[in-house]
């Protein structure tokens, strides 16, 4: 066996993959989860802002059979290096091992497969519990996992609309002429959260808000919400009277994400959660009941979404002779 590791890049890692390839990684993967073929304790959360520094980050190991791929993501959250730093707020590193010996095959930029697998999951997720005839989309948040939300939401379903809306001054307009100039749709800025999700028949959530953005009394019958970001998006309200509720991992969303503050509260507990994705993707369990039924999807973020995809950039990083090398041993 080689004694080698390879190292990738950001730009290495994206030319090895596109969005078409992530979705079908994502739904593979999920469904690998719904057979019991997937191996991944809950997210880790180093958080040391309490010590001065606005960081925190999460460990985020995996293992997947059918691709025989096992690694960690370690990611995080930088508060001040998009103003102090002029870097991205997340930073992300994936590395890839041998399943049989350990040895480290790969170590490579895990910023843009998390932008990548993160919009991919929440359009998969969305897919499987929207209304037949849903074609409105609304995100809230336009920052890059809005914007590979919507770009993966195209690679999987019709739209006749999108709507962005973000707090930050002329981002949403910046969004819309990005996103309608690369995918051909229609993409309305909005000034307000509820100008942008009223009517909207899917609305998608990514953004850094640790209290909640989306009132229950904005979001119609049939709506498919979901939630992406590390705290609460939409009221209480709303969470405690959707007719259904579906988690990617509930080990995890228990503690983190849309459903934690409630939770902690003791206002909700497992009974509360209709299925987990991997249930839905295999048929175990429907992703609605009617067409009428509002239905909160909350994707808090798997690892094994990460390394599946990376298993895929390792290989077509090989074939294609990219990337650096560097022996540990």
């Amino acid at each position: 066996m080689s004694k080698s590791t390879l190292l990738l890049s950001e730009q290495d890692v994206a030319n090895c993959i596109e969005m078409n390839e992530v979705v079908e990684i994502v739904q593979q993967t999920f469904r690998a989860h719904g057979e019991g073929q997937v191996v991944m304790p809950a997210k880790i959360t180093l958080d040391i802002r309490s010590m001065g520094h606005e960081y925190w980050s999460n460990a985020m190991p995996a293992y997947i059979a059918p691709l025989e791929a096992v690694g960690i993501k370690w990611a995080g959250g930088f508060a001040e290096n998009p103003s102090r730093y002029g870097l991205p707020y997340v930073m992300a590193t994936i590395l890839m091992q041998d399943p049989d010996t350990g040895y480290l095959r790969a170590v490579m930029d895990g910023r843009h497969i998390t932008n990548l697998r993160t919009g991919a999951a929440a359009a998969v997720s969305a897919s499987y519990s929207m209304a037949s005839s849903a074609s409105k989309v609304a995100i809230i948040g336009a920052g890059t996992q809005g914007r590979t939300s919507l770009q993966a939401l195209m690679q999987i379903t019709k739209l006749s609309e999108a709507r962005a809306q973000d707090a930050l001054p002329g981002a949403a307009e910046r969004y819309a002429n990005d996103m309608q100039g690369k995918l051909g749709l229609p993409v309305k800025a909005c000034k307000t959260v509820q100008e942008a999700v009223e009517g909207a028949d899917i609305v998608i959530t990514a953004t850094p808000a640790n209290a909640p953005l989306v009132r229950d009394e904005w979001l119609k019958p049939g709506v498919t919400a979901v939630s992406l970001g590390s705290y609460q998006e939409f009221d209480d309200q709303f969470v405690l009277k959707a007719d259904r509720i579906i988690v990617d991992s509930w080990a995890q969303c228990s503690h983190r994400g849309e459903l934690a503050r409630l939770v902690e509260s003791g206002k909700m507990g497992r009974e509360k959660v209709d299925a987990e994705l991997g249930e839905v993707a295999t048929g175990k369990k429907p992703g609605r009941g009617s067409n009428e039924e509002r239905v909160l999807v909350v994707p808090i973020g798997l690892g094994s979404l990460d390394i599946a995809v990376a298993s895929l950039v390792y290989k077509r990083a090989l074939e294609k002779g990219l990337g650096g090398h560097f022996s540990f041993m």
